[in-house]
């Protein structure tokens, strides 16, 4: 750890780049976890389905009863995180006041909680996808092909096509912009499929985020919005501005949170892996 005391310097702090959240609003707020780290889900099984048979005599003609089941799942949160630091009064003093706390306190959320967690909640939806393709190597002539045949293949579990969201690597994307059903389209569809988050293949809103969020191995994700949770059951910043172990102020946080892939919905999310994988 360096403290770079000031001469003679501009008292301006030279800001890091920064991204927001790319995995807000995909997730279900169905369940509240206020007051408890374990929820429950119960979710219904299906019934068989039997001929019926008018010419039976004794019994039922519906077929054999069958008692209706149900499944279980239970979802505890259990990544805690948390931030401990400490800005003293000579120090910043001495680098003219460049350390103010609240600005302390934006920076660790912009550049380390939120990055952390938007890793995290990718790394937990490709652990926990009910559909996968194996062996998934992309390049402009089959990117976009590719991932519509991926979107068939959710279709063909069912899954609603509103409300899907693609998940890549900014290095992956690069192949889907340059790909020829992208550069040969008219000028607005292309603005549509080229701009990030903005954009859309085959009706999925595509997410283009830093290559080191997505999880080893994964090409893509494809999310169906709803088939997973994301609670954050303690969200704590705060300062202390007088604190009894220095003569300064102490910047401190904490985030217990989790993702949770919905085990009846998990075909809502498909994760396509590259070869070996």
């Amino acid at each position: 750890m360096a403290i770079n005391l000031a001469k003679r310097a501009s008292d301006k702090v030279v800001e890091r780049f920064r991204l927001g959240s790319c995995t807000e609003g995909i997730f279900s707020n169905r369940w509240k976890w206020t007051g408890v780290s374990t929820v429950t889900v119960y979710s219904v099984d299906k019934l068989p389905l039997q001929s019926y048979d008018k010419t039976k005599a004794e019994g039922s003609r519906f077929g054999t009863l069958t008692e209706l089941g149900d499944t279980v799942q239970e979802m505890t949160v259990t990544d805690d995180k948390a931030f401990n630091g400490s800005i003293d009064k000579g120090n910043n003093t001495a680098q003219m006041m460049i350390k103010a706390a609240s600005g302390v306190l934006r920076r660790q959320t912009d550049e380390v909680i939120i990055p952390y967690v938007d890793t995290y909640r990718l790394k937990k939806l490709a652990e926990g996808a009910g559909l996968t393709e194996t062996g998934v190597t992309l390049t402009k002539e089959n990117a976009v092909e590719t991932i519509m045949r991926a979107g068939v293949k959710m279709s063909n579990a069912k899954v609603p096509r509103e409300g899907r969201v693609l998940f890549m690597g900014e290095s992956e994307a690069i192949k889907v912009k340059l790909a020829d059903q992208v550069v040969g389209t008219e000028k607005l569809a292309e603005e549509a499929i080229v701009s990030g988050v903005c954009g859309t293949i085959d009706g999925m809103q595509v997410r283009v985020v830093p290559d080191e969020y997505m999880p080893e191995g994964v090409v893509f994700l494809i999310v169906r919005r709803g088939a997973a949770v994301a609670p954050k059951k303690i969200e704590t910043y705060r300062i202390l501005e007088e604190h009894p172990d220095i003569d300064g102020a102490v910047v401190q946080g904490r985030l217990l949170h989790d993702c949770f892939v919905l085990e009846t919905l998990k075909d809502g999310i498909l994760a396509a892996k590259s070869a070996g994988e």
